[in-house]
């Protein structure tokens, strides 16, 4: 019997019982689909983060004061120290930045009130983030100079505060309450929010967006101390040794040593990448022992069929069917089943990364090498687990096949 006739034959008795066929296969779909679901949407999370980190910018640095040393306010950071890093060379844009929380925000559509994130900045904070303004303007230098009632807020913010985020919003007030009272500021801009799949996830538990003049917003909190300072270098390639120049700069004008972390957001975006990677790569281990047990299930629906075709096998062995002959169409068959299973696992897991992703608000990316990776696993299987109940078959000996009823 040629090759041809072999994967005939084998396939004419895997269809021949569709549902214990069917049966055997779940397994490897379960197996299969479940890896490319993991994959496709661990894929689709990581590159939705990076988009995020890409739109803060991938040459940008973040200074803070370092969390594991003793902090004296002469240490404390300063406009002035904003001011001070944007004459540094290679340096392009340097913003202070000041965050204040847990003040409520009054929701004009429908009438309540929401906590908020509200950040205090300068003119150049719109280049560093890269935000992309919708409608109106962003925060001028003469809204910092004069400590100006108004803000800049995402088309998210928008819809919650005043039911949409259409253009008529510009010139709109908002009210912020605070411990020193209720103050109305007027919008003066409405950019895209960059945090759309969180804020989409927690819904009225997230936060409103509001950005101000770094001036307003500490005259509002009473402090003249700032959070951190963003800063944009003009290199991309130099980060590191325009961070040692910040670090050794500062300690400089405040007089002390190792008192500022330098963050490059490329690093840690890299690190977060490869977290997801990793936890991508560990759930998708677990769920691939499915495909084990699938081929445990392939191997004892193989050693039921060679019982059944014992006689089957004596017949072909007296007409002249060498032992490798039966050997192979064994195994053949053991290969179409675990490929048929592992194509019916790649749809599943195509369609459900899909209805995954839409419900969980991400968009699911096929990973092309997850897909080989479990066709190849697929196909060891078939022939690993195929291997012994193709021997048994083989090595039966034909007068006892014969003889079998």
């Amino acid at each position: 019997m040629n090759l041809f006739e072999s994967v005939k034959s084998a396939v004419s008795n895997v269809l021949s019982n569709k549902m214990r066929s069917l049966l055997t296969m779940l397994g490897i779909i379960i197996g299969v689909g479940s890896v490319i679901i993991i994959t496709s949407i661990g894929e689709g999370s990581t590159q939705s983060i990076n988009a995020q980190f890409d739109s803060m910018g991938t040459g940008n640095l973040t200074v803070t004061l370092s969390s594991d040393v003793q902090i004296r306010d002469a240490d404390q950071l300063t406009v002035a120290d904003a001011d001070l890093i944007e004459t540094l060379e290679g340096v392009k844009y340097s913003s202070p930045v000041f965050s204040v929380s847990s003040m409520q925000v009054k929701l004009q559509n429908p009438k309540e009130t929401r906590t908020s994130n509200i950040t205090g900045i300068n003119e150049q904070y719109m280049n560093i983030q890269s935000s992309t303004l919708l409608y109106g303007r962003y925060i001028s230098a003469n809204d910092v100079d004069m400590a100006s009632k108004v803000v800049v807020i995402d088309n998210t913010s928008a819809e919650a505060i005043f039911g949409t985020a259409e253009e008529r919003v510009i010139g709109s007030k908002i009210s912020l309450k605070s411990w020193r009272g209720t103050n109305k500021y007027t919008v003066v801009g409405i950019i895209e929010d960059t945090n759309k799949e969180f804020s989409t996830m927690y819904g009225d538990n997230y936060p409103i967006t509001v950005l101000m003049p770094i001036t307003t917003a500490m005259r509002l909190a009473n402090r003249e101390y700032i959070s951190q300072i963003a800063v944009t270098g003009e290199d991309p390639n130099t980060l590191d040794s325009l961070a040692a120049l910040i670090k050794d700069s500062l300690s400089s004008a405040h007089n002390n040593q190792d008192k500022y972390y330098v963050q490059n957001i490329a690093d840690f975006m890299d690190q977060i990448t490869s977290v997801m990677g990793t936890v991508t790569i560990m759930i998708s281990s677990i769920a691939g022992i499915s495909l084990l047990v699938g081929g445990i299930g392939v191997m004892n629906i193989m050693l039921v069929t060679v019982t059944e075709r014992t006689r089957e096998i004596g017949i072909r062995k007296s007409i002249g069917a060498k032992n490798s002959d039966i050997r192979i169409q064994f195994i053949i068959e053991a290969l179409i089943i675990t490929a048929m299973g592992g194509f019916l696992g790649i749809l599943a897991g195509w369609g459900g990364g899909i209805a995954v992703g839409k419900y969980m608000d991400i968009n699911a990316v096929l990973n092309s090498q997850a897909i080989l990776i479990s066709v190849l696993i697929s196909a060891v299987i078939g022939i690993v687990f195929g291997v012994y109940p193709a021997n048994k078959a083989a090595m039966l000996d034909p007068i006892e096949a014969l003889r079998y009823e």
